[in-house]
């Protein structure tokens, strides 16, 4: 498998690098995961819903980052800003952080209703609750992070900044047979957005407002829309294959930091919406796989191969 994988990103490389007769800014830089440190590792997804009003959040957001920090990248962070603690106001909370994507996951599994800050670990049941309170999410990640892993992700991403599209290739395989039909969701994210926000915890910021508080982790939208696509229709995910998915053209808005923004992808039982594997890369690596002038696209649709 790993002569594959490095077949098809050297193919990958030739395809892009043939075009870079001179590389000349502003260009188009391409990345891609190193699959070779991901195959084996299973990475949990972590949903933290918050609110800007909501003077409990960066207490839990900080809970969020002593386990990112703690686990590294087996843990990726989604703070998805939805109910009533997340609506806009006049004055210093006049930011609107709401995404479609995020009200209907909100609505969909009930976790403002229940109060924010609230969060799901992998969208799996803990203690027989699928929405778990800050203090029990080290727990319910510790219980699944060491598990072996059924599938596995890579993506490649290509911004152009010109027109501020972003565009991947992405691919999923599966190392376990599994029952079930599996969705593939693909969201962008945006880290260290200065906004005010409520506080009511002195040990780590100002209180009661916090006026140049860093969002991090902030959900800017879903790529493939709030539930994704299915990744094997009608029948049973098969292992040895890679099934595989191109984008083209998602907008980053002009008020987003494109070097800020990451791509966080999960794979889900459609049925459970369990979340089985995640994955997530900044959209501008610091360590770009081709610098082109020109501006590739990727092809759109889904293919499945060998």
């Amino acid at each position: 498998m790993k002569t594959l994988l490095k077949f098809l990103s050297f193919s990958v490389f030739v395809l892009f690098v043939s075009s870079c007769d001179i590389i000349d800014e502003p260009f188009t830089r391409e990345t891609v995961i190193d699959t070779s440190s991901t195959q084996a590792v299973r990475k949990v997804l972590l949903e933290d819903y918050t609110g800007h009003t909501c003077i409990n959040c960066p207490t839990a957001a900080v809970t969020a980052k002593d386990l990112k920090d703690y686990y590294g990248n087996k843990v990726v962070v989604m703070a998805v800003h939805a109910g009533f603690f997340a609506m806009p106001q006049s004055g210093n909370y006049s930011a609107d952080f709401r995404t479609p994507a995020g009200n209907e996951l909100d609505n969909f599994f009930g976790i403002s209703g229940v109060g924010n800050p609230n969060g799901m670990v992998n969208r799996m049941e803990y203690n027989q609750n699928r929405i778990i309170a800050p203090e029990k999410w080290g727990a319910a990640i510790e219980d699944i992070i060491d598990l072996p892993p059924d599938a596995y992700i890579e993506l490649g991403l290509i911004y152009d900044q010109i027109s501020r599209k972003l565009s991947g290739d992405c691919h999923v395989k599966f190392i376990n047979q599994l029952d079930g039909t599996f969705r593939f969701c693909l969201c962008l994210i945006e880290n260290n957005i200065v906004a005010p926000q409520k506080n009511n915890n002195q040990s780590i910021g100002p209180t009661p407002d916090w006026l140049d508080y860093v969002h991090q982790h902030v959900l800017r939208g879903a790529i493939n829309g709030t539930w994704g696509e299915e990744i094997n229709p009608g029948g049973p995910v098969e292992t040895g294959l890679k099934y595989h998915l191109s984008f083209t053209n998602f907008e980053i808005l002009p008020d987003w930091k494109y070097e800020d923004c990451s791509v966080v992808a999960f794979v889900f039982n459609a049925d459970t919406k369990e979340v089985i594997q995640a994955e997530e890369m900044d959209v501008i690596s610091s360590a770009p796989f081709s610098l082109c002038s020109d501006n590739p696209r990727l092809s759109s649709g889904r293919s499945r191969y060998l």
